[in-house]
């Protein structure tokens, strides 16, 4: 289980500063890396949904607060990293 939990925190790091590059490819109008970090998103997304959603109630939210931990890490480096808004 702490495994499983360190998976989900580390995907939603790294689904955090994959959303971070869409933002940004987006505000760049750059079509092809947006579509491609689109549907890269859209996809991760609902598979670890998926994965959060067919635990049991316990479990379930465990993992969800280990995937939004990594989400609020992932926000701060993507932030802070050099490809973050300002770059």
């Amino acid at each position: 289980m702490i495994l499983q939990l360190f998976l989900l925190f580390l995907a939603g790091i790294i689904i955090d500063l994959l959303v971070t590059r869409y933002t940004k490819a987006v505000a760049e109008k750059k079509i092809w890396s947006a579509t491609f970090l689109s549907g890269l998103v859209t996809f991760v997304n609902f598979l670890l949904l998926t994965v959060l959603i067919s635990e049991s109630s316990m479990n379930g939210i465990f993992n969800i607060i280990a995937y939004a931990g990594g989400n609020t890490v992932g926000t701060f480096f993507a932030l802070r990293l050099p490809f973050g808004p300002e770059a």
